[in-house]
Parts: structure tokens; sequence; C-alpha cells
């Protein structure tokens, strides 16, 4: 159109510039002094124009038009460079929008790797729940981040804020990971400590348990950094991105940090019951040799050991997920009978100690029975 509007404006001008050449022509004459009309008066002769009086006349004819055409060219010219900049603009906007894309994707396989790692981790007691993987996570995270990273150059402003917050969540990941991995480290030692339990080594149980409280103390600091991450994504930014959201998010929050919670109770409790069958060794150590004042020293220092575990047993039946309430409780039971059961035997040992034998095995007696109100899944208590 423009282009159009410009040689039209040329032609005109040109055709003008022709006429008047004609004209000027037909109307001169070869005498040096002017003709006489019709009426006998001079008429001044018309000089032949100059080549410079035809420019003139060129540039009047034309007038604004000349500029006019050159300004139509010049708008045109920038309009085909402003639309071939949007055309690139447009293009490099959508290959940042396949990336986020295949992010978004990348971030959804994580969290269903998550999803898998928190299924595996749902009952800490069972054998096979003891080892966390996390490398399937990291991969996907890893993914996520390079095409985030790739797509931030070409990206919109828009884009760029759904990138940034994306990357928020790339990042909540990678520190959920990392309660995961110290998670995953208290869950080996766990698993050491009841090893240990197996072979009655009391005292390296007590120390595995020990190690893996501090481990699951590691994944709680870690957890308060993760909430942190997550506070400062910008909700809004994620709107209409399905495969992440917010709400499941916070979910998965709760539920790890009352798997927490769970795991240090156990833990705790754990290693105190497994501390306190150290001094029940030695009991019956001192009971065999007829040593029965240490033998009920003894045995009164594990009943107090059995106390405490299950004191810390009892009050985190109402702290812990109902999920894992049953498992507290049945471990409540335990170290109830144990700490009774060793009462008893204290009692034999002194009785045994002051020469009354008949009273002292019925102490002994009661203490047996005791010990057995309860399935002992981790420990049987005996006197042979």
């Amino acid at each position: 159109m423009h282009r159009r509007r410009v040689l039209a404006a040329v032609g005109v001008s040109a055709g003008t510039l022709s006429l008047a050449g004609c004209t000027t022509d037909l109307g001169t004459d070869d005498s040096d002094d002017g003709a006489a009309g019709d009426d006998g008066s001079e008429v001044e002769d018309d000089e032949p124009k100059s080549s410079d009086e035809h420019d003139d006349e060129a540039n009047s004819s034309t007038g604004d038009g000349g500029d006019t055409a050159t300004d139509d060219g010049d708008e045109h010219a920038d309009d085909l460079e402003d639309e071939g900049d949007e055309t690139d603009e447009l293009a490099a906007n959508g290959e940042a929008a396949a990336l986020i894309e295949s992010a978004e994707a990348e971030l959804d396989a994580a969290g269903d790797e998550f999803d898998t790692a928190f299924e595996e981790t749902d009952d800490p007691m069972d054998d096979g729940s003891h080892e966390v993987e996390t490398r399937p996570i990291d991969a996907h995270l890893d993914a996520a981040a390079d095409d985030l990273s790739a797509a931030r150059a070409d990206a919109s402003a828009e884009q760029r804020e759904t990138i940034e917050a994306l990357e928020g969540v790339v990042e909540f990941f990678r520190d959920f990971v990392a309660v995961f991995s110290a998670l995953g480290d208290a869950m080996d030692e766990f698993e050491r400590w009841e090893q240990y339990l197996e072979v009655d080594r009391w005292d390296d149980a007590a120390s595995a348990a020990e190690q893996a409280i501090d481990y699951n103390d590691d994944a709680i600091e870690r957890l308060t950094i993760t909430r942190s991450t997550f506070d400062e994504i910008d909700a809004e930014a994620l709107d209409g991105i399905d495969e992440v959201d917010r709400v499941e998010m916070e979910a998965s929050l709760e539920k790890i940090s009352g798997l927490l919670e769970m795991f240090d109770v156990l833990f705790t409790g754990s290693g105190q019951m497994a501390a306190a069958m150290e001094p029940f060794v030695d009991g019956i150590d001192a009971l065999e040799e007829d040593r029965f004042d240490a033998a009920s020293s003894a045995f009164s220092a594990s009943s107090d050991g059995f106390e405490e575990a299950y004191r810390t047993f009892d009050e985190g039946e109402d702290d812990v997920p109902v999920s894992f309430q049953s498992d507290l409780i049945e471990m409540t039971c335990q170290m109830d009978a144990l700490e009774d059961a060793t009462e008893y035997y204290a009692l034999g040992a002194e009785a045994f100690g002051n020469g009354e034998y008949e009273r002292g095995q019925s102490y002994f007696a009661e203490g047996e029975s005791a010990a057995e109100r309860c399935d002992h899944d981790e420990i049987t208590l005996s006197l042979h």
C-alpha cells in the first residue's frame, strides 16, 4: 500500500512536468523582438526556461507530495522492521514456553517420585521401609532446572515471573530431598539398631539409636529451611500450572513433619529401651554368681530405664499421625510390662539376699508373668 502511494505521487509529478515542457515549446518564437497581437500591442516573448527553472517548477508542482512519499516509505520500512521484531519475539517466547512446559513435566515427575518415597516410609516398623531413594527425584529436578535456565534468556516478562516461581519450586524440592537424605541416614541407623538387638548387643544398639536421633534432628532443621523456601514462592505466578499444586506441596510438608515427630519418639524410646537392657544383663550375671545385692541394684536400674522409655512412647502417642499411633501404643505396652517385670526381679533378688528364697521365687514368677503381658517383637526378658 505504501509503495503504491509513492509510485502514484511520482507519476503525477512527471506528467505535470512533461505537459509544462510541451506548452512552453509551442509558445516560443525565433525572433528577438516581441510579436504584435491582434490589437497591435507588443507582446513580450516567452523566454525558454532554464533547467533550474524546470526543477523549481517540478518541486513546486509536487509540493508536499514528495515529502509525504518519503515519510510513508520510512514508516513502511519501520513497520516491516517492527513486524519482524514481533515475529522473532513471538518465536522466542514460543521456545521459552516449550521449555517451561518441559520443566513443568519434570517437576510433575519429581512429585510422583516423592509420592513413591512417602509410600516407602509410611510404616517405619516394616522391614522394607528403611531406604529412602532420592536419585530419581534429583534427576528430574536437574532436568527442570536446565529447562528453566534455557528458557530465561528469551522469555517475556510474564514468562520470567513463571520461571522464577518454578525455580522456587525446584529449590523447594531440592530442600525436600535434603530432608529425605537426612531421614534416610536416620533410618539406616535404626536398621542397625534392630540388627544389634537381634544379637543382644545392647550398647551398640543404644549408640545406633542416638545416631539416628542426630540424623533425625538434622532432617527437622532441613525441614525448617524447606518451609521457608515454600513461603517465598510466588503463588500467583503458579496459577494455571496443573503440574504444581501448592496445596499438595503444603500437605507434603505437614506429612513429613508428622513423620519426623514420630521418628523422634521412636528413636528416643528405642535408645532408652536398649540402654535399659544393659543393667538387666548385669543383673542376670550377678544373680548367677549369687551376688544378690548387686543383682537387685542392676534390676532396679533396668526398671528405671524401661520406665523412661515407657514415658517417651506414652507421651508421644498423641503427638504423632494417627497412622503411627498403633505402633507407639504397642511399644508403650511393652515398656510398661518390662518395667514391672524388672521391678519384680529386683524384689526377688533382694529376697534371695535376705535368705527368703520362697518369697524370692514368687517375685521372679510375678516378673515373668508381667513380661509376657505384651508381645515383644524386639526383645524378650529371660532369667535362663
